[in-house]
């Protein structure tokens, strides 16, 4: 076979399986002409870059085939694998014949080189797997959202990068930058996965169980030409005057940690939003919920907190079963919750409803003083009701604070300090981000909290009118939607144990879609079995069961419900 058809051969199969991009880039570019081939010893032939009259070979000379099967033994799990380098492909196919690849990415860098190899070697066989994505030259983005659309913990197990040495030492700085954006990426893939496998569960029957209440209908909210978001900080307290003598104009929306601090002050906001799944949320409205406020709500809030407010406003958040409610169900507002805390949503919030300036309080993102919140917040009463002789409210706060593993004391000149954990620098950091693509001006009144820089761009024309908060309405009844909804589950394919990532890429868009609503429920399955080989193995079909029951329980306490 001559080289045009060699390379003819493998290029179909680069896309039919791997899609035009890599195509495009090897058909744009000449062979190296420094690549060749020599044969190892036992004869399978060993590609080559030649420079500065060395060889540089991608395999061992000696016996690549025996080499590679040799590493693909030291894996034991199953796991989404990253290839630095395809080489000759001799690595990649020894962990693909090993049944250790539930999904891989190949990263080539240096696509004249890649293409020298495939006018010269066969690899179709390796090229047209279909758990494999092959990446030419990709930019730092396109390597990013590959592994964040591809890799799903739950499904494909850990991330594992293979260097094929041959292929990484011709191009260190590449290979060096891909491995920062595969950490970065991870970093925030897993602290993901960490809230799934507490919460995933929870999120679904919340979801479940709210639609019922979320088919009311409510009347429009907004626009709002400024607002004024309360968070719960001990910077709260000094605060309280200034929310008091606000401009009438100003729509005030506290978080749901700050509502009962403002209601001792005499402060009635304009509106309250909640987005935490847990119980514990029912505890900031132990003292009351004023009647005429509005809630605005996380669909995968609590049920007993939306029954205490008389006009809930849910919305739809990043939850995939959130966006197929709202897809499906009713077209609910989509507020960004990505931030991980409240106030994050309450921003959100104050832009969607188009006010040109936001102004935060108690936002403090640390422990000013070694104060935990505002005094009038839920943990007062709380550790109030918990404390003894032996163990009175200062040591309940006290062990509250030091009970994080990572906590920085900083200090200003002028004699205040605040202690920081990683997590509320990341609320900054993320609220830092939200807060430059917002287009209302974004004001944080510091007060002894943690620094943060608020990017403020062009201040918003006066004539900018923000959206108006009101869901449409509902496709269907509540319960119809239900009934489909598991209807859809019961009807999708079985899951072969221990197949999960080749049983989700063939199934249609919608049955993937289905799906999708399913796998944070999963990873928290797999969580409480401890992660068991047995529940790994058969993790989506214990999901399907799970969700199942789930829907039939709440559509059994419909009395219309046949059963």
């Amino acid at each position: 076979m001559s080289r045009s058809e060699l390379y003819d051969r493998n290029l179909l199969a680069v896309t039919t399986t791997h899609g035009p991009t890599a195509a495009e880039r090897l058909s744009a570019v000449e062979a190296d002409p420094r690549v060749g081939t020599e044969p190892s010893r036992y004869g399978v032939e060993v590609p080559y870059l030649e420079a500065d009259g060395k060889r540089a070979y991608f395999h061992s000379r000696f016996d690549p085939e025996r080499e590679a099967a040799r590493q693909a033994a030291g894996h034991a799990q199953p796991g989404f694998f990253v290839f630095w380098g395809l080489g000759a492909g001799y690595v990649v196919e020894a962990l693909l014949d090993a049944g250790l690849v539930t999904r891989g990415l190949v990263v080539e860098y240096g696509a004249p080189a890649l293409k020298a190899v495939l006018e010269r070697m066969d690899l179709t066989h390796v090229l047209a797997d279909r758990r494999l994505l092959l990446l030419v030259d990709p930019t730092d983005e396109e390597l990013g959202t590959a592994i964040a659309s591809l890799y799903v913990p739950v499904v494909t197990g850990d991330l594992v990068t293979v260097p094929l040495r041959g292929r990484v030492d011709t191009a260190p700085d590449e290979y060096l930058r891909a491995a920062d954006v595969v950490r970065r990426v991870l970093e925030g893939i897993s602290d993901d996965y960490s809230v799934q496998a507490f919460f995933g569960k929870r999120w679904f029957t919340n979801i479940v169980r709210n639609v019922r209440a979320a088919a009311a209908p409510t009347p429009p909210v907004g626009p709002v030409s400024s607002a004024i978001v309360t968070a719960a900080g001990p910077s709260l307290e000094d605060a309280l005057p200034a929310i008091r003598d606000r401009p009438r104009s100003s729509f005030v929306i506290a978080t749901d940690t700050s509502l009962q601090v403002l209601l001792a002050a005499g402060i009635e906001p304009d509106a309250v939003i909640t987005i935490d799944c847990q119980h514990i949320s029912y505890y900031h409205f132990m003292r009351g919920m004023p009647g005429g406020v509005p809630l605005f709500m996380d669909l995968a809030s609590p049920p007993t907190v939306a029954r205490l407010a008389r006009r809930p406003y849910f919305f739809s958040s990043g939850h995939p079963l959130s966006r197929y409610v709202a897809n499906r169900f009713r077209a609910f507002p989509s507020l960004d919750t990505s931030g991980g805390n409240v106030t994050h949503a309450a921003v959100s919030l104050a832009d969607y409803l188009g006010a040109r300036d936001i102004v935060l309080y108690g936002a403090d993102f640390s422990y000013p003083f070694g104060k935990s919140y505002a005094r009038g917040t839920y943990v007062y009463p709380y550790f109030d009701v918990r404390q003894s002789r032996l163990r009175p409210q200062e040591s309940l706060f006290s062990e509250f604070l030091y009970r994080n593993q990572y906590l920085e004391r900083q200090a200003d000149p002028d004699g205040s300090y605040r202690y920081v954990t990683k997590p509320l620098v990341a609320y900054r950091d993320r609220l830092e981000r939200l807060a430059a693509s917002c287009e209302a001006r974004v004001d944080r009144r510091r007060g002894s909290g943690v620094h943060a820089t608020m990017v403020a761009g062009d201040r918003p024309p006066a004539g900018r009118f923000g959206r108006v908060f009101s869901a449409g309405r509902s496709f269907m009844p509540a319960s119809d939607f239900l009934r489909g909804y598991l209807d859809d589950i019961a009807a999708l394919p079985e899951p072969e144990p221990g197949r999960s990532a080749p049983y989700l890429d063939g199934l249609t868009p919608r049955e993937r879609d289905v799906w999708t609503t399913m796998l944070p429920s999963a990873a928290a399955l797999l969580k409480e079995a401890g992660a068991s080989p047995t529940l790994a193995q058969d993790v989506l079909a214990a999901t399907r069961r799970w969700c199942m029951g789930v829907l039939r329980t709440e559509l059994e306490a419909d009395e219309s419900y046949p059963g």
